[in-house]
This record gives structure tokens, C-alpha cells and sequence, in this order.
């Protein structure tokens, strides 16, 4: 075999030594360099803080992929919860268009320096009651889903479970059932014509209404009524006036859910006549829609300039999402996902998380048992960490976490403190 060159060798052992040095020397510099680019990076655009996914089940992943729903004019007006944030202090605005409107709550019923931290309770799953129990102490504010529409004789009928009552009212924390038309998972928006178009229902209605609120010596009442078919808003704002006058009468308060960008309600109207309006800030994609996010932070943006346009900020409190959806593609399938079940089900099928730092929501793909491809989308705690952080800032008068039993947990451990700049 003929001899091999070898490169390195030497009869002094000088040029090796020399080597080794500068070796080390170009090792240290690519280090320190490293350093350097971590740090700038993380001190780029400060002015809105994310708190760290610390739940290694999520990946951040970071993709050139642009969802069809970024394609629009939303996407030119509307630069995310840090520009508007930025802009409002740069501009010294304490709040949304519309300052200049009489705000007619003056409502003594929160006091704290943070504003309304609510959320919603319902009976019919076992998990709202063990986030209830474990959570309470960190709200001013409950609204539970314990009022109802009988559409078969369009009277009221209530489903109060004794042990949440009982929790609550042992926490002294503020209680606001919910009055809803959803009867058997269905919005029935044919009773509330009835009830609005007939004055011997409707004031039965209220009444009974007043009568369960002494009873029960609850705080008020929070009315969602969904899926009307009213021909205009009329009917609903003189139902709203008149019960806005008898429960202020009884020394009782008064709240309304609106849905964006909906034509149902006169936001103006319903605010002379409303202590807060509930503006429900989610489902932007819901069971009826191709996926997407169930609330991107422009989308959330827009429809609260949209409404703020009529409503002064602080007669407004943002809903926010703590759930998923799990679109079956190639079908009309949709399944809601509470945060823990859309973690687990990524981890079961191996799917990569995506939070998306455009929408501040998450999403990811996986295939079923069938080989059926499958896209869920849910929210997170850093995606109410953001939106509580722009709904202090736009000085809105609080916000209502739809649901209990349904969020991510480490939400908990900042809903209940001071969001403000300085904080």
C-alpha cells in the first residue's frame, strides 16, 4: 500500500499547539456571537409581553404558510393587539372612538382596580364545577348558565345545581345567572318574537325574572338571546328598557351578550339600557365555518372598534375564549375541544402544535383511527394573557372567560392581577 500523505504531521510539535489555540479562540467568538443574537432577539418588540408556553406538549413553530383568512382587509387595517396598544399610549387615549358618550352605568358592583374578572359556569359539565371550586377565589364575578326559555309555553324555567350554589354564595363572590333561549342545545328564537311581541308574556316574564333574583338574592341578571328573528331591533331594545327599569328598580343590575358584526342589535340603543354589554369575542370559525381560529386577535380588534363606535369602552366587557374546535375535513363533523382534550389528542397523534404569533391562537392536523384528516384550533393561556393585556389597555370595563372547565389552567395565574403598563 503506498503511503498516505499526512496532514497534520510535524516533527515540532509547534504548528499543533498553535492550532489547538485557534481553534478554541474561533469556538469562543461563535459562542459569544450566539449570545449576543439571543439577546437582541428577545429584547425585540417588547411592548406587548407573551408569557412562555412552559407545557412541552406545545411546540412554537414558526411557518411561511399564509392561512386564507390573513388574506383579507382585516389584514391591512388591523396590525395586532401590540400596534394598537403602542398607538393608544402614544396617542394618550384612555379608551375606545366613542369617550365622549354618557356612560350610564355609575354601578358601584365592582370596585377593584382591575375591573370585572368574570366567567362562565355551567351545570352540565362536572369540570366547570372543579375549576369553580379550585378558581373562584380569583373572580368578582360568576355568571352561570342556570336560566332558561321554555319555547313550549315561552315562560321561564331555571336548572340551578345546589353544590355550585352553595360554593358561591359561600365564596361571596357576585352571582349573574344567564337567561338564554338555548333550549336542548338549540337557540330558539321564535319564543323570544313571541314573548317580545305579546305584553302579557312579556311582563310575566319579568317578573318572574325578579321574583327568582330576590329569591336567590343574586346580583342581577346576564340576558343571551341568540338566533332572533326579529325584523328589526325595535322589539329588543324596548324589552331591554323595560326590564333595565324594573330590575334597577329592585336595586338589581342588568347585562346583555352581543355578537360581533351582527345586524340583530342597535349597539347605542342597547347601551342607554344595559349596565355592561357583554361583547362575546369568539367563534370568528365555529361549527358552521370551514376551520380557522376560534378569535385572532385582529378579528377581536375590529369588532370591538366596530361596537365601540356606539358603546363607550367602559360600558364594555370582552368575552373571551377558553375552548377548541375539531373540524373532520371532507365532512361537516365538528367536535368542542376543551384545552386539555386538544393537547391530549395532539400528543396521542403525534401532531405539532402551532401557536401562530400572527392570531395568537393555536392550531395543528392529525388523522384519525379511519385515516380521516382532522384540524383543530383552540386558545390558550397566552392567548388570554394578550387579550386581557389589550382589554385593560383599550380601558374597557372588564372581561368574562367563556368557560369554566374548559380553559387552560395557567390562566389562573394572572387573571385575577392588574394588567395594566405599569403593573
Amino acid at each position: 500500500m503506498p503511503d498516505q500523505p499526512q496532514v497534520f504531521h510535524s516533527v515540532s510539535k509547534a504548528r499543533w499547539q498553535r492550532f489547538k489555540i485557534a481553534y478554541r479562540f474561533l469556538l469562543f467568538l461563535g459562542l459569544l456571537a450566539i449570545g449576543v443574537i439571543m439577546i437582541a432577539i428577545r429584547n425585540m418588540d417588547n411592548n406587548e409581553p407573551e408569557i412562555s408556553l412552559a407545557n412541552k406538549a406545545i411546540k412554537k413553530v414558526l411557518t411561511d404558510k399564509v392561512a386564507p383568512y390573513r388574506e383579507s382587509k382585516m389584514l391591512q387595517d388591523y396590525r395586532g393587539f401590540r400596534n394598537a396598544i403602542s398607538a393608544k399610549w402614544a396617542k394618550g387615549k384612555v379608551g375606545g372612538k366613542n369617550d365622549d358618550v354618557l356612560d350610564l352605568s355609575n354601578s358601584p358592583l365592582f370596585s377593584d382596580s382591575i375591573g370585572i374578572r368574570a366567567a362562565f359556569y355551567v351545570a352540565w359539565d362536572p369540570q366547570s364545577f372543579y375549576s369553580l371550586e379550585k378558581n373562584i377565589s380569583k373572580l368578582n364575578l360568576v355568571i352561570p348558565e342556570w336560566f332558561f326559555i321554555d319555547p313550549n309555553a315561552d315562560t321561564l324555567f331555571t336548572n340551578i345545581d345546589a353544590r355550585a350554589l352553595k360554593l358561591m354564595k359561600a365564596s361571596g363572590v357576585r352571582i349573574m345567572p344567564i337567561l338564554s333561549n338555548n333550549f336542548k342545545q338549540e337557540f330558539r328564537g321564535a319564543a323570544i318574537h313571541r314573548i317580545l311581541t305579546n305584553p302579557i308574556k312579556k311582563q310575566k316574564l319579568i317578573s318572574d325574572l325578579i321574583k327568582l333574583l330576590k329569591q336567590y338574592d343574586f346580583a342581577g341578571v346576564n340576558i343571551d338571546f341568540e338566533e332572533l328573528e326579529e325584523s328589526s331591533a325595535e322589539d329588543i331594545v324596548a324589552f331591554q328598557k323595560e326590564v333595565y327599569t324594573q330590575l334597577h328598580a329592585n336595586n338589581f343590575f342588568f347585562f346583555f351578550d352581543v355578537i360581533p358584526f351582527n345586524d340583530d342589535y342597535d349597539f347605542k340603543a342597547l347601551a342607554k339600557y344595559n349596565d355592561y354589554l357583554i361583547l362575546m369575542a369568539y367563534d370568528q370559525f365555529h361549527t358552521e365555518t370551514k376551520p380557522g381560529p376560534i378569535s385572532s386577535q385582529r378579528w377581536i380588534q375590529a369588532a370591538l372598534d366596530a361596537m365601540d363606535d356606539h358603546v363607550i369602552a367602559s360600558k364594555i366587557i370582552l368575552g373571551m375564549a377558553a375552548y377548541g374546535y375539531d373540524w373532520k375535513l371532507k365532512s361537516k363533523q365538528v367536535e368542542v375541544l376543551s384545552y386539555q382534550e386538544a393537547l391530549a389528542n395532539a400528543k396521542e397523534s403525534d401532531a405539532v402544535v402551532d401557536f401562530d404569533n400572527d392570531t395568537y391562537n393555536l392550531h395543528y392536523q392529525y388523522y384519525d383511527g379511519a385515516d380521516s384528516l382532522h384540524e383543530v384550533h383552540f386558545t390558550d393561556a397566552a392567548t388570554n394573557f394578550n387579550i386581557l393585556r389589550f382589554a385593560t389597555e383599550y380601558r374597557l370595563a372588564g372581561t368574562a372567560l367563556w368557560r369554566l372547565g374548559s380553559e387552560d389552567n395557567r390562566v389562573w395565574e394572572f387573571y385575577h392581577k392588574s394588567m395594566t403598563k405599569e403593573a
